[in-house]
Parts: structure tokens; sequence; C-alpha cells
């Protein structure tokens, strides 16, 4: 599976990679995760994933490589659990631009067992879902720390689960279910809707 993209955050290169480095702020934005340590330069913890009809924990570590300060470095994931197994090599690339900071990212992901059979196509729209609502978090983290006066500390922002996997449903709905049937099925939803607040008002 690749995974190519890029995202702008709205703030220096300097606050970004302080919350891509912070076990604390990344364990809020990541979807399902239970824990988020740094041990020994590695960052190990416990996620709770759903794709589709599988649903389980992984445990996971992730060590980086190639650290440049402010500029990127690669990653090497590798997470199991009773759904599979995920293994994935990536680079992240970091561009000041003015007051905001480009991030491009490039990765190679192997899944495998459970999880696998949910099918290939479920899996992108799942992963690409996952990163984007995950680095909207991140983004709002590193607004917040930047808004921050000097000397006091930014309160870490985390959405709920619930709120996390609503938006991630919709993105995954997006990529998956063309247009003109996605607008049939809000349609129908608003038909239904509909018929509630007629039944309740009657």
């Amino acid at each position: 599976m690749k995974l190519v993209g890029d995202y702008k955050f709205e703030a220096p290169a300097a606050e970004v990679w302080k919350a891509l480095l912070d076990p604390v702020v990344l364990a809020a934005v990541m979807p399902g995760c239970e824990k988020l340590e740094l041990v020994d330069d590695a960052y190990v913890g416990e996620l709770n994933i759903k794709v589709g009809p599988v649903q389980g924990k992984f445990q996971g570590k992730v060590v980086l490589a190639d650290v440049v300060e402010e500029k990127g470095y690669t990653m090497t994931v590798d997470g199991r659990g009773q759904p599979g197994f995920v293994k994935a090599k990536a680079a992240v690339k970091l561009t000041p631009e003015g007051e905001e900071t480009k991030m491009e990212y490039d990765a190679d992901a192997q899944v495998g067992g459970r999880i696998a059979s949910v099918g290939q196509r479920l899996i992108d729209s799942s992963a690409k879902a996952i990163i984007k609502e995950s680095l909207e978090g991140l983004n709002a983290n590193v607004k917040a720390r930047a808004n921050v006066a000097e000397g006091e500390e930014a309160e870490v922002i985390q959405a709920s689960q619930a709120e996390f996997a609503t938006r991630v449903a919709k993105e995954v709905a997006k990529d998956l279910i063309p247009p003109p049937v996605r607008i049939a099925l809000i349609a129908l939803a608003l038909v239904g809707v509909g018929v509630v607040i007629y039944l309740l008002v009657r």
C-alpha cells in the first residue's frame, strides 16, 4: 500500500517539529490510541483500530532515523495484534512557507492477517481518512501551542473517539461511494428524518 500526500500546518516549522515528537500530543490525535510512550528512542504504544468489520488492539513500535532538526526524518512502523499486522516505512519532510509549514509524506505499508481480508480499497480509504483527521488534530494542537504566551503551557486538544470515528467514516464514504449514490443516500436520510419529525409532532 502506497500513501503519498502533503498537509499545510498553520504554524512555523519549529512548533510543528515539537508537536511531531511529543508523545502526549501524538496520542491525543491518533485514533484509538490508548497508550504512547517514548522508550529508548522508540515510540511504543497500544491502539484500538477498526477497519470495516475488523476491530482489535495493536501493539506498535515506531523508530525514527535520519532525523534532521525541523526538516524531517524517516520512520519505521511495526504493529501487531489480533487483527493482523502492519509494517511501514515512511519519509516525512517539513518545508517552511512563511508563517506556515508544509509537510510531505511518502510511505510504503504492508498489511496482513484478518485486517487484510476487508479489501485493499477499504484499507486504502480508511488509511487516508485516518491520516487526514490525525493531521487536522495535530494542526489544532500546533496552533494552540503557537498562540500560548511565553512561559505558559498549552492544553492538549483531544477529540472524542466518537467524533473521530464519525469524521473518518464520512471521509471513507466520500472515497468509496460514487457522488450520485451519495446524494441519493443523503436524500433518503433527510426523508427519514422528516418522517420521524412528522410522527413526533402529530
